[in-house]
C-alpha cells in the first residue's frame, strides 16, 4: 500500500521537474495574473521620488557615494535623464565581501508637465540628488475634438 502512494508522489514530483510543465504555467493565456516580467536593474537603481509643489516638480534621486563630477542631468521635452557611475571598486584592495557593484546607470523619468529648463536647479546633498524644476502649463495645448454624427451610424 505504501509503495502505491510513493509511486503517485513520484509521478507528481516528476511533472514539476519538466520544462513543459513550467512553460504551461507561465505562458498560459488563461492566467488571471499575467506572468511576471523581468525587472531591469536600471529601473531599480538609483531609486527616486518625483513629486510636485505649487510651482515645481521635484525629483529626489538616491546616489550614495556618487561624486557630482560623474553625474549628468538633462531635460528633453518632458523627459528627465540622469546618468552617472557608481564607482565602488578600490584597486589593490583585498576584499572579503563585495556586494556593491561598479556600474553605470541611466535613469529616465517622464515628467507630467513641460519644464522651464533655464530655471532648473540641482543639488547633491547627503547622497541624495535634488532636482527642482519649475513647470509651466503655457506650452501645453488642448486639442479640440469634433463630433461627426455620420460616423456613428
Amino acid at each position: 500500500m505504501e509503495l502505491e502512494k510513493y509511486k503517485k508522489w513520484m509521478e507528481a514530483a516528476q511533472q514539476f521537474q519538466s520544462e513543459s510543465f513550467w512553460n504551461k504555467i507561465f505562458d498560459s493565456p488563461n492566467l488571471k495574473n499575467p506572468p511576471l516580467t523581468p525587472i531591469k536593474m536600471s529601473e531599480l537603481i538609483p531609486k527616486c521620488d518625483l513629486y510636485e509643489s505649487e510651482e515645481y516638480l521635484i525629483a529626489e534621486i538616491e546616489l550614495p557615494g556618487v561624486p557630482k563630477e560623474s553625474l549628468h542631468i538633462s531635460v528633453q521635452r518632458q523627459l528627465l535623464v540622469i546618468t552617472g557611475e557608481f564607482k565602488t571598486l578600490k584597486v589593490n584592495h583585498k576584499y572579503h565581501l563585495k556586494e556593491r557593484p561598479n556600474h553605470q546607470f541611466k535613469k529616465e523619468l517622464t515628467l507630467p508637465y513641460p519644464i522651464d529648463v533655464k530655471d532648473v536647479k540641482s543639488e547633491l546633498r547627503n547622497g541624495v540628488l535634488f532636482i527642482v524644476m519649475p513647470f509651466t502649463m503655457d506650452d501645453m495645448e488642448t486639442i479640440p475634438i469634433e463630433l461627426n454624427d455620420s460616423a456613428a451610424e
